[in-house]
């Protein structure tokens, strides 16, 4: 295969966890979501996001702020709020055409049991946590290009992530809220 699709996670394979999650830890600890959120993005989001801390860590930090999750019940809420998109089916059929990787800023821990059933007709996975690094990052995204065939189609859902695969020459494709992405996707692949 020549053609490399590469995919982001949250918005293109399945649900964000912003909102959501945010106003339930929100509702959980009886607080403000901006205000906990705005803490959250000031002070743990680029560490988490980048395995500097671990998924434990920042369940402690929300446990400073009153935001008392019992270990049980943490793995749910995150599954709760991470949820398939359509996009997901369609990796089978995609894949007999392309080589599909996936580039996210996520953690490992909650992005595998998602893709536990789709692993098959991955090539590669980059997760944020794990690369040390997020989008926008050029250095991220030159280190992915480093490992992939072109020519690359990339689908994110945010605007920066799409200007920053833009930078490398890829073509690029801004996710839509109601997925009709998808058929840019279908049209590149029969190219």
């Amino acid at each position: 295969m020549n053609k490399t699709l590469v995919l982001d996670v949250g918005g293109v394979l399945a649900s964000n966890l912003t909102p959501g999650l945010w106003e339930q830890l929100a509702s959980i600890g009886s607080c403000d979501q901006k205000h906990l959120y705005a803490d959250y993005k000031d002070e743990v989001s680029e560490k988490l996001w980048c395995g500097q801390i671990s998924e434990e860590q920042w369940w402690e930090w929300l446990s400073a702020r009153g935001v008392i999750v019992a270990e049980e019940q943490r793995s749910n809420l995150i599954t709760n709020h991470l949820k398939p998109l359509p996009a997901l089916e369609l990796l089978p059929s995609w894949s007999q055409r392309c080589d599909i990787v996936i580039m996210s800023n996520h953690r490992t821990e909650w992005l595998s049991p998602l893709l536990s059933h789709s692993r098959a007709y991955i090539k590669n996975c980059f997760i944020s946590d794990q690369a040390g690094m997020y989008k926008p990052s050029l250095d991220w995204f030159r280190l992915v290009d480093q490992h992939i065939s072109m020519p690359v189609h990339f689908v994110d859902d945010s605007e920066k992530n799409i200007n920053a695969a833009k930078q490398l020459g890829w073509q690029t494709t801004l996710a839509d809220k109601h997925g009709k992405w998808t058929a840019a996707i279908d049209e590149w692949l029969r190219s």
